[in-house]
């Protein structure tokens, strides 16, 4: 059995301490611990303020460097795409002064601008196949397309045909209400009523994102889409800005990363990470002139990137 005295020292000794660390607390340690104190907040308030100018000073460099790149545009793409007729294709969310930016570059660069098509967000969404595959059916009777292609497949087929295919692609009138057909089933906005085919496209990209099956579904769905592009086009480019990952979401892409990931579209579609930048549409122009002349690359900085930028040709 434990006698009290035992308890009584303990309970002596632990007021003792705590006496002793009051004492020292309070008297020979509280100057020391203090001014470690007040050192180590000075030294991250001047490391703040450090951070802070430069990190207003780069801002300063980029908008600075986004401004020559956008005085000298005009001169570096004039007379690129002498010749050539462009397509600007825009899938759903994507940047609209990106998309702004890429259509005045098109003319800048000496090629004809055929139109704009912006895909709705219909055009990926697994509840409205069957919506779908009644568009595609109607709009390819309008074209006079003869094939055993049906659904997404067709639809692709069609939007193919009207924007960049340089084959069989019927009558303007035909061209005209296949269009319409589209636009009235919510499926696409055309910034023309009849889009005459285009040699070139650019495919503006945006981010999306969700489970791992439905983001490998619309990255399969982005590649069926530039690869039929590919097919029918001289080049074809897909150009977009920096990927923000979406809140609560668990996998967030894009139409650049999508083409990237898979040899089969990397080989034959060349692609811009960073076309929001200032310079960013000069260098789609640039992207396209090296598709042209058999040099496809994926330029920026983001994953799968060959080169920063394109190779300037003479």
């Amino acid at each position: 059995m434990i006698d009290f005295r035992y308890h009584l020292v303990s309970i002596i000794s632990v007021f003792l301490a705590l006496a002793v660390g009051i004492v020292l607390g309070a008297g020979p340690l509280q100057a020391n611990l203090g001014n470690q104190l007040s050192d180590q907040v000075a030294a991250l308030r001047t490391e703040k303020q450090s951070l802070n100018e430069k990190l207003t000073t780069s801002e300063k460099i980029v908008d600075a460097s986004d401004e020559y790149a956008t005085a000298v545009q005009q001169r570096v793409v004039k007379a690129r795409l002498s010749g050539h007729r462009a397509v600007v294709v825009v899938l759903p969310s994507a940047d609209g002064t990106m998309t702004t930016n890429l259509e005045g570059v098109v003319t800048q660069s000496g090629s004809a601008l055929t139109g704009t098509v912006t895909l709705s967000p219909d055009w990926f969404d697994p509840s409205q196949s069957a919506d779908r595959v009644q568009a595609a059916k109607e709009a390819a009777s309008a074209l006079g397309i003869d094939t055993s292609a049906s659904g997404d497949v067709l639809l692709v087929q069609v939007l193919t045909d009207l924007t960049v295919s340089t084959g069989n692609t019927g009558s303007s009138p035909q061209r005209s209400a296949a269009l319409k057909v589209l636009v009235d089933a919510g499926l696409v906005d055309s910034s023309v009523a009849d889009l005459a085919p285009a040699d070139l496209a650019i495919v503006v990209s945006a981010d999306y994102a969700g489970t791992e099956s439905a983001v490998t579904a619309r990255s399969d769905a982005v590649r069926a889409l530039v690869t039929s592009f590919a097919g029918s086009t001289r080049a074809t480019v897909v150009a977009g800005g920096e990927t923000v990952a979406a809140a609560g979401q668990p996998v967030t892409s894009n139409a650049v990363q999508a083409v990237r990931e898979k040899s089969e579209t990397a080989e034959i579609v060349a692609t811009v990470d960073h076309a929001r930048a200032g310079d960013g549409p000069a260098i789609v122009v640039l992207a396209i002139e090296n598709v042209l002349d058999e040099r496809v690359g994926h330029y920026g900085v983001a994953t799968g990137a060959t080169a920063t930028v394109p190779r300037v040709l003479p």
